[in-house]
């Protein structure tokens, strides 16, 4: 089945859920929100136009996701240093997986002191256009949006060069216009399984098809359980131990030099993290096709967003125990963006994306989500071809 794009601008059509509402601003003006209503985790309604006046912070969260939850500690301390400054914190939770006892339960662990609210169907993340997590949106007191994108610029709180959500509400508290007004978002994707057209791109549907096809939780720390193979008859010979794999780094700066080194081969590059849980479901799947196609003029790489400090601990045990014999390589930068921007300027930071450059080396194929083999397969070969 052909997959379509649903992602929609600001000013959208109305959307009517017993416990979510997203309603088209009457305004022509683009750049204004759209309204919606959600219940808090008392059921409480809430709606964004309740905030008019107000500076409002519209944060898409995830009780799983690693990047979201190493964010949690510089949201409570937003949320306090900007209490007294007419701001207020909507925390959105879109992921169908994750209930509203899981919800409460994070929000009770983590002292979120904030709003969250529960957006059943995804219908408010599908209004903002959000597809990961962490995600903000900030809206000023007219209703209008004013910044969107990450809440700095790194996972780690020692490497953040720039606060880009402080910046903007300070900005816009001095009565300024935002300098920065869109960044680019890293993080998971608030869908596991998205519906694609022929360009890559892809919305969500629901989640539960993603679990049921592959048996993943959705955000694995850890892998994808597999299957223990059969017990050897005791005369089996022991298999020759397998070298230790080795990991190497790549800045985004070198990225086009790494790429144009596959020069007359095919190329397929994947972006995965061991943190991703749509990227561990799906990886399995280039471990096959790098087994049928190495020697067919094919070349498979895999480049990882996991922190450098995590490659002994966790992406090495990861590929030994998939027994990966094309290249690993870890991105190495502080700002995810770097890389983003280097590789493809509408890669919207989700995880996986999957990039296929012919013999040539021109891009002819890209996909931001889980990958769709038979597609993949096709454009593989056709570029053999």
């Amino acid at each position: 089945m052909k997959r379509v794009l649903f992602t929609l601008s600001f000013c959208l059509a109305l959307f009517t859920t017993p416990n979510a509402q997203v309603v088209k601003p009457a305004s022509d003006a683009s750049r204004l929100a759209a309204d919606f209503s959600l219940k808090d985790l008392n059921g409480k309604t809430h709606s964004l136009k309740d905030h008019r006046g107000q500076l409002a912070i519209i944060v898409f969260l995830s009780t799983e996701c690693p990047f979201s939850n190493a964010y949690l500690e510089r949201l409570r301390a937003i949320a306090g240093d900007y209490a007294g400054k007419n701001v207020a914190i909507l925390g959105v939770n879109s992921n169908p997986a994750e209930s509203l006892d899981q919800i409460r339960e994070h929000a009770r662990r983590n002292k979120l002191d904030f709003t969250i609210l529960k957006d059943d169907g995804s219908r408010v993340a599908d209004a903002y256009g959000a597809t990961r997590t962490p995600e903000v949106f900030v809206v000023d007191g007219t209703g209008a949006l004013r910044y969107r994108g990450r809440i700095d610029n790194s996972k780690q709180l020692d490497r953040v060069q720039r606060s880009d959500l402080r910046e903007a509400l300070d900005e816009l508290i001095a009565g300024k216009p935002v300098s920065v007004a869109e960044t680019k978002a890293f993080g998971c994707p608030i869908k596991m399984v998205r519906k694609t057209n022929a360009a890559g791109e892809q919305s969500g549907v629901e989640e539960a098809a993603f679990n049921l096809l592959t048996g993943s939780s959705r955000f694995a720390n850890s892998l994808v359980p597999q299957k223990k193979p059969a017990a050897k008859p005791a005369a089996a010979k022991k298999p020759a131990t397998a070298a230790a794999p080795t990991v190497a780094l790549l800045k985004p700066v070198d990225f086009n030099k790494f790429k144009n080194a596959a020069n007359g081969k095919v190329l397929v590059i994947n972006f995965w993290a061991t943190w991703c849980g749509p990227c561990v479901a799906e990886f399995p799947e280039f471990v096959a096709l790098d087994k049928k196609y190495r020697d067919q003029g094919v070349k498979i790489v895999g480049i990882s967003a996991d922190d450098i400090e995590d490659i002994k601990p966790k992406v090495i045990p990861f590929i030994k125990e998939h027994k990966v014999t094309f290249e690993i390589v870890v991105q190495e930068t502080d700002d995810p963006q770097e890389m983003i921007d280097v590789v493809h300027k509408d890669w919207p930071g989700i995880l996986p994306a999957t990039f296929v450059y012919d013999k040539q080396g021109n891009l002819i194929y890209k996909r931001f989500g889980i990958i769709d083999r038979d597609e993949l397969v096709a454009e593989i070969e056709k570029a053999l071809k």
